[in-house]
């Protein structure tokens, strides 16, 4: 379930972060609730939640939709979604938007994406973005960008961008790189990365690489590692044993592997091997191999053939071939 009151509407009123509740404000929502109030049974659905009284927070979200509140009906479609309802969510979400939702038209959009009606997702995100919707248009500006509207890609994004996203900012970057104003992507990469992009602030660290600035790199690929980058982590820690530094590599790596990443299976088989850890290297080279790594299944092949398993060497010496 979204975190009612943090990342709620972006068109609603009602946006309560932190509340600091009094009761008499309790009382007063209450008392508003009861004489058929369609906002202060949405204020008492967030209040709710906030306390943890799921149960209690629904069925004030239901009410607060059943009056007519735009806002209410979204968080219902997203309950909805969360529990895999996607033809019930998508029905709320159709509400919201009808009553004039930008956060309902852009998750109308999401539903039709996923579902691959293209023409209903487009109207959709464009519905959010005449409204302000900063989502909407990043969104749409991916569409675009995907069918080839370059010029149209970029508008969008430019929009979003300028409405805080992160996805905008980063989306304008690449538009900007791939027709080659590298400054204009480099400073789009920034404001993405300091509105909490993973993939920003690692794309940033390859720009930083690139132009010889490796602290500045390193830096940057550490903050998309924290967010969660697995790619990031690997580049990380792959830079951190090119120069030697196995005991900083490993950290990254590590939680490079765990998230799924191929190389680092294989570069933790390296240090794990290097340090005598053969039975753990060993497991990571056969992630790394059954992750697609040719250089794992290399390594895991001579690994094999060193103990004398000639048959499990030769079908990893094979598959690596076959990935040449």
């Amino acid at each position: 379930m979204p975190p009612l009151g943090r990342q709620g509407p972006v068109d609603g009123e009602v946006r309560w972060d932190e509340p600091d509740w009094l009761p008499d404000d309790e009382t007063s929502i209450r008392e508003a609730d009861a004489l058929g109030s369609a906002g202060a049974a949405l204020a008492l659905g967030l209040l709710l939640h906030q306390r943890g009284d799921l149960e209690g927070a629904e069925d004030c979200l239901w009410r607060a939709d059943r009056r007519g509140s735009a806002d209410a009906a979204w968080y219902v479609g997203a309950l909805l979604q969360d529990r895999g309802q996607t033809h019930e969510a998508l029905t709320a979400y159709h509400r919201a938007d009808g009553r004039g939702s930008a956060e309902g038209a852009w998750s109308v959009g999401t539903v039709m994406q996923e579902k691959g009606d293209l023409l209903e997702a487009e109207a959709a995100y464009r519905r959010a973005d005449e409204r302000g919707s900063a989502r909407g248009a990043a969104s749409l500006g991916v569409l675009l960008w995907e069918r080839g509207d370059m010029a149209g890609a970029e508008a969008a994004c430019r929009r979003a961008d300028e409405r805080g996203s992160p996805e905008g900012a980063a989306g304008l970057a690449s538009l900007l790189a791939w027709r080659g104003d590298l400054q204009g992507a480099s400073g789009a990469l920034h404001r993405a990365d300091e509105r909490g992009s993973r993939e920003a602030a690692r794309d940033l660290g390859r720009l930083l690489l690139d132009r010889g600035d490796r602290e500045a790199a390193e830096a940057a690929f550490n903050r998309a590692e924290e967010r969660g980058d697995a790619e990031a982590g690997r580049i990380l820690g792959e830079l951190r044993h090119r120069r030697g530094d196995a005991r900083g590599a490993e950290g990254p790596l590590r939680r490079a592997d765990a998230r799924g990443d191929a190389r680092a299976a294989w570069l933790m088989g390296e240090i794990l091997s290097a340090r005598g850890e053969m039975v753990a290297a060993e497991a990571a080279y056969r992630r790394a191999d059954q992750r697609g790594s040719r250089e794992g299944a290399y390594r895991l092949s001579a690994l094999l053939r060193a103990r004398g398993d000639i048959v499990g060497a030769s079908a990893a010496q094979a598959r690596a071939e076959q990935r040449s």
